[in-house]
Formats: structure tokens, sequence, C-alpha cells
């Protein structure tokens, strides 16, 4: 019996873990083609970092975690390049800003599930997987900007 109460507080320190995220803002980028952008702010009121180690969502085939770097010398930081990372952390009592020239979600493979372009206002749900195997889902509306 002691084995399933430790259980039972694993499942609900996972639960407990995926709470505290909260979306203060978000969107997809509408676009013609077969890839686009997604944006959003997450707040951690918790104690603990929450590490996000993947992401996916019915919409695309690959969802990928990129920086924005900028290069350049002294006030001419003029070019930009992306690169992947694995892992996106949102600090304790904190936010994590998701944003155009910082960071962005790439959504990869749209035309393989859709059969339409993304159209305004349309709903994506995207499931974010964090350490430690808790999910959490949160819906992003397509907008164009």
């Amino acid at each position: 019996m002691m084995g399933m109460r430790w259980l039972a507080v694993l499942l609900l320190g996972g639960l407990a873990l995926a709470q505290p995220l909260r979306l203060e803002q978000g969107w997809v980028r509408r676009v013609p083609g077969d890839i686009t952008a997604a944006y959003l702010v997450l707040y951690n009121p918790g104690d603990r970092p929450i590490r996000i180690v993947g992401a996916s969502t019915p919409i695309a085939t690959r969802v990928e975690f990129h920086q924005t770097t900028h290069a350049g010398h002294g006030d001419h930081q003029d070019v930009s390049a992306m690169r992947r990372v694995e892992a996106l952390v949102v600090p304790a009592r904190g936010r994590l800003e998701i944003l155009p020239g910082r960071y962005h979600l790439m959504l990869y493979g749209l035309r393989e599930k859709n059969p339409r372009p993304l159209a305004e206002g349309q709903k994506v749900p995207i499931t974010f997987r964090l350490e430690g195997g808790a999910t959490l889902t949160l819906t992003l509306t397509v907008e164009a900007r």
C-alpha cells in the first residue's frame, strides 16, 4: 500500500507542476504557407523554474523551439539568425517571453495537417511537454500580425 501512496504523490506532484503556468498572451501567425510561428508569454507563480522540453499541435507535423539572435558591432545589430534550442525555461516567479525577436515556436508541416490555410481567429491547441513528464495544453488564436 505504501508504494501506491508514493505513486499518487508523484502523479499529483506532476499535475501540480503543470498547473502554475499561466498564459498571459499568445497567438499563431496566419500565413498561407507550410510553416508558421507561434508566440506567447507564460507566467510561473511557483517557486521552482519549469522546463519545457517539447511541444506538439494537431495543425503541424513538428514543433521546434527557436531563438532569434542578433549579430553586429556596437549600434549595428542588424544581422539576425535563428537557432534551435532544445528546451525553454519559465523562471520561478517570472515570465518566459516567446515573442518576435526573441524566442518562438516554429510549426512545420501545416499543409499535411490542414486542408485549408489557417484562418484568422482559428483556435489552435498546443501541448507542451514539461520536464518530469507532465503536459500542459494551451489554446492560441490565429492572427495576422
